[in-house]
């Protein structure tokens, strides 16, 4: 009985130890979007997403034909913009 619990208890470790490692990872690399996610999140047409990227206002990177754009430059994007008392 005791070895089954011991057994046990390592394996939630070994969870546990897996859990972290991975919030690890999510946390190293950023979270990118694609351009119809973007879209989504600011309410855009191509156009004035098109726009934003030409102007410098938002930053992208485009890789084998996708258009990327950092999570944490749209919510700048969006902060900076904000008009309302923060």
């Amino acid at each position: 009985m005791e070895y089954e619990h011991l057994e046990e208890l390592v394996k939630d470790v070994r969870e546990v130890k897996e859990l972290v490692k991975r919030q690890k990872q999510e946390r190293l690399v950023p979270k990118l979007l694609r351009t119809d996610e973007v879209k989504k999140i600011l309410k855009l047409k191509d156009s004035s997403l098109a726009t934003l990227r030409q102007n410098g206002t938002l930053p992208f990177t485009k890789v084998g034909g996708t258009i990327y754009y950092l999570l944490q430059d749209i919510l700048e994007l969006i902060e900076n913009n904000y008009s309302g008392k923060v």
